[in-house]
């Protein structure tokens, strides 16, 4: 049995009516806690090299790393990166099912970014809204150009629809890091990393480790992605001023693969499926997220005169694994 939720401070239970839902893409139902935290923003840290990024892993030594451990030194190395860069594929409101079969659907691109040190926000997505140099604007299928408004300081609903992966946020200390990890440690069950594997993709050597972040019974209900909120909130930071959380109905579980780069353990492409396992046992109701990431310190930065309306697919072959066989 888990152990009991951290108690609220001064929190907001938010709960999963349909015009949330539209917000943040979630599935139907499921519930979410919102807590504050003591200061504002982090003071974000370079990734601390763990003992495997130091090292290096090769295909040899993959062999007997432990894969939790792993998945631990991969997690630290994330949750402590200054500037996320992500270019995001995201399929639900029913795609999910003609995705994973193969047949014809619709995803939604956001290519996203966000500076902690300097909270900067920026992103060009599948609409024709783009943000830059905290100015909003929309571009046309006529390619015109319309003001609207400002975007400076992202909501945290803003900021889980346009950068990331819906499960981490960065820009944490090595410190905060590790309270964050630390309560997820806690939670029997719900870290279960598979088996790593050497493969290669796009011609470069990567790590690939399959991740289930398993909904777990608590003394309060099921919880799912909600453990993401209440270890959030062991870092003492603000959902909005440090800016974050997590998608998907709080009770929803996720099953994942990462493709890690061997020296610094941070992922070239992870693609994920947020669902109720309960209730929605196919995943149809749910949500696959694809993102590739950039990890070279920048934003987004389109050219507002050059630019096309919606950003440019994703490269990285997708995995379409089933609910319940990632592996």
């Amino acid at each position: 049995m888990p152990p009991q939720p951290p108690k609220r401070r001064t929190g907001r239970v938010i709960a999963l009516i349909a015009t949330v839902v539209l917000v943040l893409g979630l599935g139907i139902g499921g519930w979410a806690v919102f807590g504050r935290g003591g200061s504002e923003s982090a003071a974000p840290g370079a990734a601390a090299p763990s003992s495997a990024a130091r090292a290096g892993l090769t295909e040899a030594t993959l062999a007997t790393t432990d894969p939790k451990k792993l998945l631990d030194d991969a997690l630290l190395a994330f949750l402590t990166q200054p500037v996320l860069h992500t270019r995001m594929e995201k399929i639900w409101f029913g795609q999910v099912t003609p995705y994973l079969t193969g047949q014809p659907y619709y995803g939604q691109t956001v290519e996203g970014g966000y500076d902690y040190s300097r909270r900067k926000f920026a992103y060009h997505d599948h609409s024709g809204y783009v943000c830059l140099e905290g100015v909003k604007f929309e571009v046309t299928r006529r390619g015109d150009r319309i003001d609207r408004g400002s975007c400076a300081v992202p909501h945290p609903l803003d900021w889980d629809s346009k950068v990331g992966n819906g499960m981490l946020p960065g820009g944490l200390t090595p410190e905060q890091a590790q309270a964050f990890l630390g309560y997820l440690r806690t939670v029997q069950g719900f870290l279960d990393p598979g088996k790593p594997t050497w493969v290669e993709r796009q011609g470069k050597q990567y790590v690939r480790l399959p991740v289930v972040f398993r909904t777990v019974q608590t003394s309060i209900g099921r919880a799912g992605t909600q453990n993401f909120i209440w270890a959030f909130q062991k870092t003492k930071l603000s959902f909005d001023g440090h800016v974050y959380t997590a998608g998907g109905s709080g009770d929803a579980q996720v099953e994942a693969v990462f493709y890690l780069d061997p020296t610094t353990l941070l992922p070239g492409y992870s693609e994920s499926i947020v669902y109720d396992t309960q209730n929605d046992p196919s995943g149809s109701k749910g949500q696959v997220r694809r993102v590739e990431y950039v990890w070279d310190g920048t934003l987004p930065a389109p050219d507002p005169e050059t630019m096309s309306r919606q950003p440019a697919p994703l490269t990285w072959p997708a995995e379409k694994f089933q609910p319940g066989a990632v592996k």
